[in-house]
């Protein structure tokens, strides 16, 4: 019954008829929703024809309902593969605050130009956050197939859309920083402005959604014999440069 007053939910937010009135259904509701109950919802969303465009729309209004409701799990999980996952996203975000900073350093108009500290700064953040790729690709080749095989294939499909946004802007953040000596500094900022207005909240959204409703319904879903191959396949892919080394008993 909770997954189908959910899913009812979702439409409404979708067509915004009484915008209050569903917020606050949807705040009692998802007060104690389940995070497995909120993939199977909008997995059967994507059923009826919603697009993995629009539930990411809509992720992003339940997170607002959610962000003060959910009991976030820290990197005490149970499962060492969800510990790395969510300690790679602590340092993520630490390289998205650099990026932010940055940015809103050169949109305050106090200077265009950057000084020596700040690009050097920027160019280990744009090549960590294409190091991030390592982290992507553990989830969408470990991950995820295991909960698509449990039938939870929505969460994983707005995550790899998400990746692939993210890829795209990513490359394109690396790209503008290697022709920095090459642009005038009014075309650089506008850019650079451009990509961090993208990035910066498009990431901290995606990790927010990982950390508190995939994770969780990873943990909740795949059996616990399975996590020790879970992190043999980690092993075998391999870590970013900004992963914890991890101790071995």
């Amino acid at each position: 019954m909770q997954k189908e007053e959910l899913k009812q939910i979702l439409r409404e937010i979708k067509s915004q008829s009484d915008a209050a009135g569903v917020r606050e259904k949807a705040g009692r509701l998802l007060s104690s929703v389940d995070p497995k109950v909120l993939s199977l919802a909008e997995q059967d969303l994507m059923k009826e024809g919603f697009a993995p465009e629009e539930l990411g729309e809509l992720c992003d209004v339940h997170l607002q309902l959610l962000s003060g409701k959910i009991e976030r799990q820290r990197v005490d999980d149970p499962e060492q593969p969800i510990i790395i996952l969510k300690e790679e996203h602590t340092a993520i975000l630490g390289y998205v605050d650099n990026l932010e900073q940055i940015a809103r350093k050169l949109g305050a108009g106090t200077s265009s130009k950057l000084s020596q500290d700040d690009l050097s700064m920027l160019r280990n953040v744009s090549e960590m956050l294409l190091e991030a790729e390592n982290h992507h690709k553990r989830e969408e080749d470990v991950l995820f197939p295991r909960l698509e095989q449990r039938g939870i294939g929505g969460p994983p499909a707005m995550m790899r859309l998400e990746h692939k946004e993210l890829r795209t802007r990513k490359k394109a953040l690396k790209e503008l920083v290697g022709k920095v000596d090459k642009l005038n500094e009014r075309d650089f900022s506008k850019q650079l402005e451009e990509l961090a207005e993208y990035i910066v909240p498009t990431f901290r959204n995606h990790i927010f959604k990982e950390n508190n409703i995939l994770y969780p319904t990873a943990l909740q879903a795949i059996p616990a014999s399975e996590w020790t191959s879970i992190q043999t396949e980690f092993d075998r892919i391999g870590y970013c440069p900004f992963t914890p080394k991890r101790t071995t008993g």
